[in-house]
């Protein structure tokens, strides 16, 4: 008996299925081609079993087959093909929301981080600000302690207690002595060696040396012979304070201030 079977159900690929596998494994050619062998491999078993049975009619023969195809090709394709589907695309949606919660996070931190940049920034400029009045204000001092030592009626300047060289001579140097700051400066800051007499150097060594061991703030007072520039010897009257100390406390610059004594009376 002749039976015309036509399996046009087959199922076709869709037109949106890329050559991305399916879970991992199947291309869609090889998706085509595993469905058309399991409808080839149910067909072929429904036609060895059905010339067993007694004859029939071509009706019931032909819901037979259609039910048997069914039967025996849905298991093949639920296992091999559906399956592999279904978890696949369970896979990629938990993957699609594992990487929204990831994003999602990402813009949290971005959004924090923006933030915490914005507030740092900000803190940062009012430091700067803070730090530009600062200088300002220091230099305003500085500019007013310049004019103050300048003007002041006597000789000011710093020494260094270990070398004792001058870092510092204020312009009155070149009123009561004759010699220039820029003289002095041009000896290398020699200024015990260009200005003290003889017979006062080993006082005020003395007095400078002592002064480093005295306590904080304690002023030494003296009378001390200068030379001027003519070799001619002024008594002036003397103070000594240290102008300033090292990390540790340590005595570091003297203050020598030096008023002549005819000033005084």
């Amino acid at each position: 008996m002749k039976r015309n079977h036509d399996h046009d159900h087959a199922p076709s690929p869709s037109e949106e299925t890329t050559t991305e596998t399916v879970a991992g494994e199947l291309t869609p050619t090889q998706l085509v081609a595993l469905t058309a062998l399991a409808i080839f491999v149910a067909e072929l078993c429904i036609m060895f079993l059905l010339p067993l049975l007694p004859p029939i009619p071509v009706a019931f023969e032909a819901f037979l087959d259609s039910m048997l195809l069914t039967l025996l090709a849905t298991p093949i394709l639920y296992f091999l093909l559906f399956r592999p589907l279904v978890l696949h695309i369970d896979e990629h949606g938990k993957a699609e929301y594992a990487l929204r919660e990831l994003n999602h996070s990402l813009e949290e931190r971005v959004e924090q981080r923006t933030a915490d940049l914005a507030k740092t920034n900000k803190a940062l400029q009012i430091e700067i600000q803070e730090r530009k009045a600062t200088e300002e204000r220091i230099r305003r001092t500085n500019r007013f302690v310049q004019r103050l030592i300048e003007s002041a009626p006597c000789i000011m300047t710093t020494i260094d207690v270990n070398t004792l060289k001058s870092n510092y001579v204020n312009g009155r140097i070149e009123e009561f002595l004759g010699i220039s700051p820029e003289k002095v400066a041009a000896t290398g800051g020699n200024i015990l060696d260009m200005t003290v007499a003889e017979s006062s150097m080993d006082e005020i060594q003395r007095i400078i040396r002592n002064l480093t061991l005295a306590p904080h703030g304690e002023i030494v007072r003296s009378k001390i012979e200068f030379k001027d520039a003519e070799d001619g010897v002024v008594p002036f009257r003397c103070a000594f304070v240290v102008a300033s100390r090292t990390a540790i406390g340590e005595a570091e610059e003297v203050l020598l201030v030096a008023t002549p004594v005819d000033d005084c009376a």
